[in-house]
C-alpha cells in the first residue's frame, strides 16, 4: 500500500460533454487533493470536457485506440497502471470492460461504473457482465436503483453493487439573462429545453411532435436543442417536415451546458431509457420546472410533485404537460422550487463525490489483487444467413 495520496486513475471513452462523461470529469476534478491524486485516461477521442481538466490541473493521457487489434495504447495504459496507479475507475460499459483486462494485467483495483441501461441488455451483455467485468471488479457503482436492478438481473452479485445517484452543484447555473444571451434566446415565447447529446435514446423526435402540437394549437412555444450527435441532419429535416423549424434554436454541444439550463421556462427529458441523466438534475437545480418520462431513475427524482411524469414516446402526453405549465406559472414556480429543493436534499455534486472518495478509500485498503488468469469470455452470437439475390 502507497503512502500519500491514493492515486485513482479515470479511464473514459472520450471527452465529449455526454452525461457520463461529464459526471466521469467532474469526479476527477472534485477530489480532495489532499488525499487524492486523479490522473484521466481517455481510450478514444478528445473532446471540449478537456477544458475542464486542464484548469483543474488534472493530467490526462490519450491513447487514441482505433479499434480492438490496436495494441500501443493497451500496452501505454497497462504501465501508466502499474506503475501510477493504486485505482482504477471505469465509466460506461466498453471502459469496463477494457478497463476489466488492464486491472487484472496491471493488479489494480477496479471500480466499474455504470450510468445507463436499455430495458432489455442483450445476452452478451449479460454474459460480459456477469462473467468478466463483475469478476475483476471491487465494487459495481450504478447511478439509480433501476441500472442497479438490470445488474442484479444480469448476475453481478449484490455485494458487488453501491448506488451512488449522481449529484450537480447547486449554484452551477447562470442567471436567466446571461443563459439566454448565450444561447441567442430572444422574446417572450415559452422556452422549452433539452440537453443531451443527439442519439436514439433521448427521443428527440418525440419532443419535436409535441412542440409541433402545442404550435397547432396556437401555443407562443420555441424550443432549444442544447447538444450534438448523429442523428442533427435526420432532426433538422424532421423538423422543417412538421413545420416548426423556425420555432427551433440548434445550440449545438456545449462544454458549460450545466450552466445553461435556467434559460428555460421548462426543461424536458423524452429518452426511451436512461439511468439518471445529469441534464434532469441540472434543470432542476437551476429552478426549471421538469417534464420527464418514466423510465430509469426519473420516476424516484421527480417523485411526490417535484416534476412532471409522462410516459416515453407520446407525444400527446408531452405537449399536455408542457401546456399545463405554460397556461399556470403559479403550478411551474411550484414544481420548479420542489425540484431544486429535491436536489438541495438529495442530489448534492459534494455528496457523491464523498460517497466515491470512501468506495476508494474502501477498495485501496483492501491492497492490490493477486494477478489473475485471463479466461476467455466465449459469446455465441446468432448465425446470419446471407441475404438473398432479388430478381430483376
Amino acid at each position: 500500500m502507497t503512502r500519500g495520496p491514493i492515486r485513482v486513475t479515470t479511464m473514459v471513452d472520450s471527452l465529449l460533454a455526454g452525461g457520463a462523461e461529464r459526471v466521469a470529469v467532474e469526479l476527477a476534478c472534485g477530489l480532495d487533493r489532499g488525499r487524492f491524486e486523479p490522473h484521466v485516461l481517455v481510450t478514444r477521442g478528445d473532446g471540449p470536457l478537456r477544458d475542464l481538466l486542464d484548469r483543474a490541473g488534472v493530467p490526462v493521457t490519450m491513447l487514441d485506440r482505433a479499434g480492438a487489434r490496436d495494441v500501443a495504447p493497451w500496452r501505454i495504459a497497462h504501465r501508466h497502471l502499474a506503475e501510477h496507479a493504486d485505482v482504477l475507475h471505469a465509466h460506461k460499459f466498453g471502459s469496463n470492460a477494457w478497463g476489466s483486462l488492464l486491472a487484472r494485467t496491471a493488479r489494480v483495483p477496479l471500480v466499474a461504473h455504470e450510468h445507463n441501461f436499455s430495458q432489455e441488455p442483450s445476452r452478451s451483455r449479460r454474459l460480459l457482465d456477469r462473467g468478466w467485468i463483475a469478476r475483476t471488479a471491487s465494487r459495481v457503482v450504478c447511478v439509480s436503483e433501476s441500472v442497479a436492478d438490470v445488474e442484479r438481473a444480469c448476475g453481478v452479485p449484490d455485494r458487488l453493487i453501491e448506488v451512488v445517484p449522481n449529484g450537480v452543484r447547486l449554484d452551477g447555473a447562470l442567471p436567466r439573462d446571461a443563459a439566454r444571451a448565450e444561447l441567442g434566446l430572444t422574446g417572450s415565447s415559452f422556452t422549452v429545453g433539452i440537453v443531451g447529446r443527439l442519439r436514439p435514446e433521448k427521443a428527440h423526435e418525440v419532443l419535436l411532435e409535441a412542440i409541433a402540437d402545442l404550435a397547432r394549437s396556437g401555443r407562443d412555444v420555441r424550443l432549444c436543442v442544447v447538444g450534438d450527435g448523429p442523428r442533427r441532419a435526420e432532426l433538422g429535416l424532421l423538423a422543417a417536415k412538421l413545420g416548426i423549424a423556425n420555432r427551433i434554436t440548434w445550440a449545438g454541444e456545449r462544454r458549460d451546458a450545466a450552466r445553461l439550463a435556467s434559460a428555460f421556462d421548462a426543461g424536458v427529458i423524452a429518452s426511451h431509457w436512461e439511468g439518471l441523466p445529469l441534464a434532469a438534475l441540472e434543470t432542476m437545480a437551476a429552478g426549471v420546472p421538469l417534464v420527464a418520462t418514466q423510465v430509469g431513475g426519473l420516476p424516484t427524482l421527480l417523485e411526490g410533485d417535484a416534476g412532471l411524469l409522462v410516459p416515453p414516446a407520446d407525444p400527446a402526453a408531452l405537449a399536455a404537460a408542457l401546456e399545463s405549465l405554460l397556461l399556470d406559472p403559479s403550478r411551474a414556480s411550484a414544481l420548479a422550487r420542489a425540484g431544486r429543493r429535491r436536489i438541495s436534499e438529495r442530489y448534492s455534486f459534494e455528496g457523491m463525490v464523498r460517497r466515491i472518495e470512501g468506495i476508494y478509500v474502501d477498495v485501496h485498503s483492501s491492497g492490490r489483487p493477486a494477478r489473475r488468469r485471463i479466461r476467455p469470455v466465449t459469446v455465441s452470437l446468432p448465425r446470419i444467413a446471407p441475404a438473398r439475390k432479388e430478381a430483376a
